[in-house]
């Protein structure tokens, strides 16, 4: 005799023990011979269906292509922390942590403007990324001062940036918030000329101070920077829309 799996059988198998629940005239050998037939009915049809692969989701960026360009680089180093590090370092570090993030989690497209320390006028980032037609434009950099107690996050978009530009600096500055614990120091606008130049919306994140010495040596730490690049990734994620 064979059997076919079927939801539909197995809710009948089970049903066709109501009269046994109601009659007493019935033998209780009877009933557990029945009982546990469904019972094994019931495991092989859950095995049996948890064989049968499912599609995987469709990742959150499918299709969406980045421009992921850090600042400085070569003859330009940027900021200096007070033991050394510089600022043109740090950028590169996080921005490939935030491709392979973009790559790997989102199915996201990437170009980087520069992926080691070569100098980069800014006119040839601008080109690199509207030659590319890509959809954002997201500019590394961290924040410098002449006092080293300054400290606090904050993202840029252009004075005259869409609507789409201020969306992602406020959805990234509020990951990256959550990430660093420091001073919120606002998604605000700005006339850099990386992003006023720029065809697609874009920001330029600045996480922290370099600058500060207790900020300098976390990003010394490469789980700092490679979780400094995983949240700018979840930033631009909650920005379009998953």
């Amino acid at each position: 005799m064979s059997i076919r799996l079927t939801s539909t059988g197995i809710t009948d198998c089970w049903s066709s023990l109501i009269p046994y629940f109601s009659s007493h005239e019935k033998e209780e050998s009877a009933l557990g011979k029945k009982i546990f037939l469904c019972l094994v009915l019931t495991l092989m049809f859950s095995l049996s269906t948890a064989a049968i692969p499912t599609s995987a989701a469709t990742p959150p960026l499918a299709g969406v292509k980045v421009v992921v360009d850090p600042g400085h680089g070569g003859r330009d180093p940027g900021a200096v922390g007070i033991n050394g590090l510089t600022e043109k370092q740090v950028n590169l570090q996080v921005a490939k942590a935030l491709r392979n993030c973009l790559v790997e989690y989102g199915g996201a497209t990437v170009e980087m403007t520069r992926v080691d320390d070569s100098y980069v006028t800014l006119a040839g980032r601008v080109k690199k990324a509207n030659d590319s037609w890509a959809d954002r434009f997201i500019s590394v950099h961290h924040n410098g001062s002449v006092n080293p107690d300054h400290n606090g996050t904050s993202v840029f978009s252009a004075n005259n940036g869409s609507a789409q530009s201020h969306d992602l600096s406020a959805k990234v500055q509020k990951r990256l918030l959550q990430m660093t614990g420091l001073r919120d120091l606002g998604a605000n606008t700005a006339n850099y000329y990386v992003l006023r130049n720029t065809r697609m919306p874009g920001i330029l994140t600045e996480a922290s101070f370099i600058t500060n010495p207790k900020e300098e040596e976390k990003l010394r730490d490469p789980g700092y920077v490679w979780r400094e690049g995983y949240y700018i990734y979840r930033g631009i994620v909650d920005h379009m829309g998953n």
